[in-house]
């Protein structure tokens, strides 16, 4: 039996037609030490998940594996398979056809249940996508984000999280080189 931090030793089987094949892919991918990616992602991997953290009380600090399941996949989706559309998805990963949904604009979704860490994987890919900007050449990507609450209780632990960007600064969101770039 492995723990919240580990890769899982058994999974449940998904329904949806793209889980699968992209599952396999970001693993060979993990394993493989992240081929392809930037520069910037694979230092931010790197610090998110091997290198060693603690907590302002001194403990042990370390995102869930299915945190960095996530924010693995949107990364690898989006820089190393450079997928921007569904069709193109579909095409490498889904089991069965899919039809399009004929939006131009590249969207990522990631699948979490409450309280597994939603607000942290979303500080990791808005910090992604700041660096990203920043450091790399020609980067798509953005330096500014909007975060929509979908009603005022979420709303109130969104403010709380990232307000005057206490999330960056209390998790280890920025790598300590990187800090002295962040607004």
């Amino acid at each position: 039996m492995s723990g919240p931090y580990d890769l899982p030793t058994s999974r449940q089987v998904s329904t949806a037609p793209l889980v699968a094949g992209i599952r396999e892919h970001v693993d060979a991918w993990r394993r493989g030490g992240y081929p392809g990616a930037s520069e910037t992602s694979a230092r931010l991997l790197e610090h998110w998940f091997l290198d060693e953290h603690q907590t302002p009380d001194g403990l042990e600090f370390r995102y869930y594996f299915a945190q960095r399941e996530a924010v693995e996949t949107v990364i690898y989706l989006y820089e190393v398979a450079r997928h921007r559309t569904l069709p193109a998805l579909a095409g490498q990963f889904a089991s069965r056809p899919i039809a399009s949904d004929g939006t131009p604009y590249p969207r990522y979704v990631v699948k979490a249940a409450t309280g597994s860490g939603k607000t942290k994987v979303m500080s990791l890919l808005l910090a992604w996508s700041y660096f990203h900007r920043l450091r790399e050449p020609g980067s798509e990507l953005t330096t500014t984000s909007l975060v929509i609450a979908p009603n005022l209780i979420v709303f109130e632990r969104l403010r709380m999280d990232f307000e005057n960007g206490a999330i960056f600064r209390d998790d280890p969101v920025v790598p300590p080189e990187w800090r002295p770039d962040l607004d």
